[in-house]
């Protein structure tokens, strides 16, 4: 018994053994196809708009700049926008805007830009920017009136690199929902080195949104510490040469911006010529204000510029400018009126020069001079509202929002 069982079980595993190798050496049919293998979809990668801001290249009655930058180039250069909002869905603006992109030695990215115009003055946009499945959240500007309504703005300077003191400065002053912010200069410690860029552009995304929900546009000027960079030019787009240029906010206001930091020649000739011919052609009833960097008259810090007592003093004389704004010292100082270098009456007779270098920069000691109305060395801006009735209301806040200096101007 024990033989015959164990020939069976050897025919019985040959057996198997004999069908399996039959079965892996058939041929397949040739009608079997293998199907390729399905990986799941890689999902999108978001180059979303950052560090928005906007500016005027022509008459901010009918135009404006948004700027942002993003990681590529192939983000989009489109602004879609509408009188009326639709919380970000592409399809609903009625409108759009298509600029260009460009990047720069030292860039960390791609700086986008596009200019709308033909927008109807005194009313209030929607925006988003960026390009399909890279569009940025829903924003807002509202654009200069043409008639003289009432309307505020802001100005200060020296901001530099605390990003603490910056943002304290930025969260005060949106409060007042300006219309705008004139910057005379120093946004940053090195006008060279892009992540300074970076970051100061981060605080305008994030704070410059007034509590009335509008993105406030930005007037600058070239400051020292900008060192007349590449940087500069890039991310700003502004009006002319963008070194020395005018915009006027509705039938009211003429401002005036200069290069104090510009090379001899160009502070001496070509600005004088520029802004003769440019105050000789601004209405006698427009408020004319003008800004630069370097503070003209000596408050402590810095000295006088006797250069531009020289040259330019002469012709804010000649026109009455009513107001010049400066930074280049860290503290504010607001003089008594001044008329060839002299103390006069009002200000219906002199010129107001304004330093206010106090948007986060190290403080200089104020030293009150002769022809200091008010000075203080603390984090504050500075609000101007002119009125209809020609009344020109200048009120200087510190970061809690009390009034540390104010004055009343009248045509």
């Amino acid at each position: 018994m024990k033989p015959r069982r164990i020939i069976i079980i050897t025919v019985t595993m040959l057996s198997i053994s004999s069908l399996l190798l039959g079965a892996l050496l058939v041929k397949p049919p040739s009608s079997l196809q293998f199907l390729p293998v399905i990986f799941p979809p890689t999902p999108p990668v978001h180059d979303d708009p950052i560090n928005i801001h906007l500016s005027f290249q022509n008459d901010p009655q009918s135009s404006i700049t948004v700027i942002w930058q993003t990681a590529s180039a192939a983000t989009g250069d489109e602004v879609l926008f509408d009188t009326v909002p639709h919380y970000g869905a592409p399809t609903l603006y009625r409108c759009k805007a298509i600029g260009e992109h460009h990047s720069y030695a030292g860039a960390t990215g791609y700086i986008h830009q596009v200019e709308l115009t033909n927008l109807n003055p005194d009313t209030t946009y929607y925006f988003i920017c960026g390009g399909p499945g890279n569009y940025s959240g829903e924003r807002a500007f509202r654009t200069a009136p043409n008639s003289s309504s009432s309307f505020t703005f802001v100005c200060g300077g020296d901001s530099r690199t605390n990003e603490v003191n910056r943002a304290l400065v930025s969260k005060a002053m949106r409060h007042v929902n300006p219309a705008f912010v004139l910057h005379s200069g120093d946004m940053i410690d090195d006008g060279r080195i892009q992540e300074q860029w970076d970051s100061w552009f981060a605080d305008l995304n994030d704070n410059w949104i007034g509590d009335n929900g509008l993105t406030i546009p930005i007037i600058p000027c070239l400051g020292n510490h900008e060192y007349n960079s590449t940087n500069y030019y890039e991310q700003f787009a502004l009006p002319g040469n963008e070194q020395w240029y005018y915009v006027d906010w509705g039938p009211n206001l003429r401002i005036i911006v200069l290069n104090s930091y510009a090379s001899p020649t160009q502070v001496s000739t070509d600005q004088v010529n520029w802004l003769n011919e440019t105050l000789a052609n601004t209405p006698p009833d427009k408020w004319k204000i003008v800004m630069f960097h370097q503070n003209v008259y000596y408050s402590g810090g810095h000295g006088n510029a006797t250069t531009l007592i020289e040259y330019w003093v002469p012709l804010f004389d000649q026109y009455h400018v009513d107001i010049v704004i400066q930074g280049h010292t860290h503290h504010y100082h607001r003089t008594k009126p001044l008329y060839n270098n002299t103390i006069v009456d009002s200000y219906r007779e002199g010129t107001m020069y304004l330093t206010n270098g106090c948007w986060g920069a190290p403080f200089h000691d104020y030293v009150p001079q002769l022809y200091s109305a008010y000075g203080n060395a603390t984090l504050c801006f500075t609000q101007i509202s002119i009125f209809q009735n020609g009344t020109l209301y200048l009120e200087t806040k510190d970061v809690n929002g009390y009034t540390i200096d104010s004055c009343v101007l009248t045509k």
